[in-house]
């Protein structure tokens, strides 16, 4: 005798009740503890499932929220700083005090850039919140605006979210965070264009 463990599209398993060959079928006095017991277990098996659907999807939201506060305090606070010193360098007639706000400014640089990649390392796990490269160009671009003084246009071309491996679209990300990030500080734009194409061998 069997009784399946679930329902309809929600089978999860068989539960099989045997005895010797020869011997009498089951009577329905036997089989109904089976039945019970593959409900019981059925029931267990989809609360363990939607346990762990709730606790990956805090898991998710809260690297979410890391990533935000990263984003949102961290890296804007250290970018502004080092604005700050890098405008404060030009007044500085002491070379060896220049030297150091200037060293002082390239390590703002280099932590801005582990920052981001942490973020980006936080992001790629999560799977539900649009980490495509075309949805992750389109947030790079809309977080530098404000920095920039004006939104960049952007272009794509080609199927960049399934054509561009995962690995590659992280380096182009960062590559681009940092690009404008250095427009940003150095070049004085008024206008910025970021175009992203792909053909299914190439990335330009």
């Amino acid at each position: 005798q069997r009784s399946l463990v679930g329902s309809g599209d929600g089978v999860r398993g068989i539960v099989l009740l045997v005895r010797a060959a020869g011997r009498g079928e089951f009577s329905e006095k036997e089989i109904e503890p089976l039945q019970g017991f593959a409900a019981q277990a059925a029931v267990a098996m989809e609360l363990a499932e939607r346990r762990r659907d709730a606790e990956q999807i805090a898991v998710l939201e809260d690297r979410d929220r890391i990533a935000r506060d990263l984003h949102d305090l961290a890296i804007q606070r250290l970018f502004a700083t080092g604005m700050t010193l890098q405008s404060a360098g030009r007044f500085i007639e002491h070379k060896e005090a220049s030297e150091r706000v200037s060293r002082a400014v390239d390590d703002l640089d280099e932590t801005i850039k582990i920052i981001r990649s942490t973020i980006f390392g936080l992001r790629a796990h999560d799977a539900a919140s649009g980490t495509g490269l075309r949805a992750r160009v389109v947030r790079v671009v809309g977080e530098t605006a404000p920095v920039l003084g004006f939104a960049p246009s952007v272009r794509m071309e080609g199927l960049v979210d399934s054509h561009v491996p995962k690995e590659t679209a992280d380096h182009l990300v960062a590559v681009l965070s940092e690009a404008l990030t250095n427009i940003a500080r150095h070049a004085r734009a008024g206008r910025v264009e970021v175009a992203l194409e792909t053909d299914g061998r190439e990335v330009r």
